[in-house]
């Protein structure tokens, strides 16, 4: 399964109603990031220079089109990097 992105309102009942396409079963990670066209990202602001400015980079490397990397595709990069060496 490829990666799905939902934005949705936190509402009374705080319950996340996933899509019927998603099988019964299915083992997921779900992670929770403000979105800062809600007004949240203030709450959220770096408190050390270096953090500030990862998150600058992060950003800049998002708008120019850059794609955020699962666990695994982290390894298999960090793997090629290293003369591709792999542990299987």
């Amino acid at each position: 399964m490829n990666t799905l992105t939902l934005n949705v309102t936190v509402n009374a009942d705080h319950l996340l109603h996933l899509p019927d396409e998603i099988p019964v079963g299915l083992p997921l990670r779900i992670t929770i990031e403000p979105l800062a066209e809600a007004g949240l990202a203030d709450h959220n602001q770096p408190s050390t220079e270096i953090r500030r400015l990862a998150l600058a980079a992060r950003k800049a490397y998002l708008e120019s089109g850059g794609k955020l990397l699962s666990v695994e595709e982290i390894s298999t990069e960090v793997g090629r990097r290293r003369g591709g060496v792999s542990n299987e």
